[in-house]
């Protein structure tokens, strides 16, 4: 490879990248919109939901059952109902995703101790948040009812336990269960795979537009010096970008580090190498900067979403999705960017990640210095 010719082209196109605007906006500042939007955006958990409550009851048993429901971290009485018809209403046009409903009689049962029935209507459109609403209902009735079964055993002089067997979790890594732990880390790879392909796949496309790729080809330079000295600059750029923006949101969402930062530099280097180069692929195979930056979008960010194991586990996935998703480098780093923060685990951990990332580089590369060679551009 002639050194001289790559500096001469990686170069011009560094300079190219620090004098246009729209260049610098997508690698600076849109990669910052997606982390602070997505993380704040994008919440999967379940915090003080307000539901409604048609006491049919209205005794002190039935207050106190309810007060424990909205004492909890969960939830929050926000409207008690007068009819059963108001809280059909509500979950019909979408203004509360749970009603309680409990029965006249509920204090004369609890005082008996004979099984009092509750009764919750919950909106299934939302699939997701009925099995949160419906597991913390039951978590939270299955609490109250240990503690009533304890008392009416100790007013009748018993004593049993009620939980012969106990479950002790431990929760490594992420002790306090932050869901920001999972989606800031999971976050990183997105932006990576969603901007930089785009920005890299508009290099070859304006040379192709303004006729200078003819230029090339009628110089000394060959392909894969050509295409070494358009990535060179990317490269380096967009890895210290990045790597910046993960030291940032890893300081602002106060996200624990148990790592080695070289070994998440590295990692962050191979991904934005492959990223560099699937935006070069896609730059061979059209000649508008408009299609390059749609198909940038259908090809990388969509995907991202999907199948990059980012903001929900791809092992939730059926079995072909799993393997379809081996094609985007995004699921290897994710893994590996994760492990860094949360584990601390060494290199040799997650190597064949790295060997992916490592071969996902040199194939694209050489497969877009083919096509330049072959002037399939």
């Amino acid at each position: 490879m002639g050194i001289k010719r790559t500096w001469t082209v990686m170069k011009a196109e560094f300079l190219h990248i620090i004098r246009d605007p729209l260049s610098l906006t997508i690698a600076l500042l849109m990669p910052m919109v997606l982390l602070f939007l997505c993380s704040y955006c994008l919440c999967f958990e379940l915090k003080k939901l307000p539901i409604v409550v048609f006491d049919l009851d209205q005794s002190k048993e039935s207050r106190d059952y309810l007060a424990l429901i909205d004492h909890s971290s969960y939830f929050r009485i926000a409207q008690y109902l007068r009819h059963y018809e108001e809280a059909e209403n509500l979950l019909a046009t979408g203004k509360t995703r749970c009603a309680i409903i409990i029965p006249s009689g509920f204090s004369r049962e609890v005082k008996e101790y004979l099984p009092a029935k509750v009764q919750i209507l919950v909106d299934g459109s939302d699939i997701t948040g009925a099995y949160f609403i419906i597991n913390y209902l039951s978590a939270i009735n299955a609490s109250q009812s240990a503690e009533m079964a304890a008392t009416f055993l100790k007013k009748n002089g018993l004593t049993v336990d009620l939980e012969p067997v106990k479950l002790i979790p431990r929760t490594w890594y992420n002790q306090s269960l932050r869901e920001f732990t999972y989606t800031v880390t999971g976050i990183f790879s997105l932006s990576i795979l969603g901007f930089v392909p785009i920005l890299s796949a508009l290099a070859i496309v304006r040379e192709k537009e303004s006729g200078s790729i003819q230029q090339i080809f009628a110089s000394p330079v060959k392909s894969h010096e050509y295409i070494a000295g358009k990535m060179s600059p990317y490269v380096i750029f967009l890895t210290l970008d990045f790597f910046l923006i993960e030291i940032f949101g890893l300081w602002w969402f106060a996200l624990p580090f148990q790592g080695s930062f070289s070994i998440l530099f590295l990692a962050t280097f191979l991904m934005v190498f492959a990223c560099v180069a699937i935006g070069f692929f896609i730059s061979t195979l059209t000649r508008s900067q408009l299609v390059a930056m749609l198909l940038g979008i259908i090809f990388t960010l969509m995907p991202a979403f999907i199948f990059g194991d980012t903001l929900a586990p791809i092992e939730n996935s059926a079995k072909g999705f799993r393997i379809f998703s081996c094609i985007f480098p995004s699921r290897y780093y994710t893994t590996v960017c994760r492990a860094q923060i949360l584990k601390g685990s060494g290199f040799f951990s997650y190597w064949e990640n790295a060997m992916a990332l490592i071969g996902y580089c040199i194939a694209i590369f050489f497969i877009c210095a083919w096509m330049v060679r072959k002037r399939k551009i």
